[in-house]
């Protein structure tokens, strides 16, 4: 996941960081290293009043998600955990995905993804790919006027860590 002799880490990003939705310009200085795809099922929901893609940590559940390799630095990753209010909500977990070009390759990613979620959200529609249809609806995180959307999505009594 991480060079430490050049600061870079690889992250796998399924929603609204992916190119030309509502939050890629957090990545605009990253490096895009290709198309992905995760090697495991994962339930990928969209939740709340606010319409955000969970990736739920229930591996083995769900579909494979299509996504986005990028290679991001020290200072980039914690602007990512920042927004992704990692460790309090979301979870960084390293996973496996699949590069896609130019020839397919098993490469360690980390993933933000929701470990402490209500039961109920393993009932909702389950998407292999987050596209820019389901961010139509989204609203984004300086448009809220309500920040208590994380309490309709988390379940407090669980741990963050993993299942």
């Amino acid at each position: 996941v991480s060079t430490q002799s050049t600061g870079t880490h690889n992250v796998f990003v399924y929603g609204t960081l992916k190119r030309n939705l509502p939050n890629s310009h957090y990545l605009n200085d990253a490096k895009f290293v290709g198309d992905a795809v995760t090697v495991s099922e994962f339930p990928l929901v969209i939740a709340s009043r606010v319409n955000v893609p969970y990736l739920l940590g229930k591996e083995g559940v769900g579909h494979k998600i299509h996504g986005e390799m990028y290679s991001v630095t020290d200072s980039q990753l914690k602007e990512l955990d920042s927004l992704e209010k990692y460790p309090d909500r979301y979870n960084r977990r390293e996973i496996s995905v699949v590069l896609k070009k130019p020839e397919p390759i098993v490469v360690p990613c980390y993933v933000y993804i929701l470990d402490k979620f209500k039961d109920c959200l393993l009932e909702l529609d389950m998407l292999e790919d987050y596209t820019a249809e389901h961010s139509e609806t989204y609203v984004k995180p300086c448009d809220r006027t309500d920040q208590t959307v994380v309490f309709e999505v988390v379940d407090s009594s669980k741990s963050n860590l993993g299942q």
